[in-house]
């Protein structure tokens, strides 16, 4: 994998980080309030997941190549499908607040703790 590669996955390592910490902060917010708010499934929901996804396989695919080339010792395929997975959850739970704020919370520390570790290790090697 070239830097060129590397810097591309780097990039998007770090977009998917603050998307997922604006996701929480978005779920906060609705979890503050007296009453979560009400979002069109169609209008705000659906593209958002859509968006999420498309962005999600891009990453993944990039992400999977790296590990297996570089060979981590501490980051492995299976944390990256969990990224994206847990990702989606929190996307999701952003909109409509049902998991209660442990669950949500665990999901979101455990996904921005393996894409650190993804970022860390693709600055070594850039």
């Amino acid at each position: 994998m070239n830097t060129l590669d590397n810097q591309t996955l780097l990039k998007y390592t770090k977009e998917l980080r603050t998307w997922i910490e604006e996701a929480y902060e978005q779920y906060q917010k609705g979890k503050a309030e007296e009453e979560y708010p009400v979002y069109d499934f169609y209008k705000d929901i659906q593209p958002a997941i859509d968006k999420f996804d498309k962005q999600m396989e891009e990453w993944l695919t990039t992400a999977i190549s790296f590990v297996h080339q570089v060979k981590p010792r501490y980051l492995h395929q299976d944390q990256l499908d969990a990224v994206k997975e847990n990702g989606k959850e929190v996307v999701l739970q952003s909109y409509f607040g049902k998991q209660h704020a442990t669950r949500v919370k665990n999901l979101v520390e455990s996904v921005i703790y393996t894409l650190n570790l993804l970022i860390e290790e693709i600055k070594k090697r850039s």
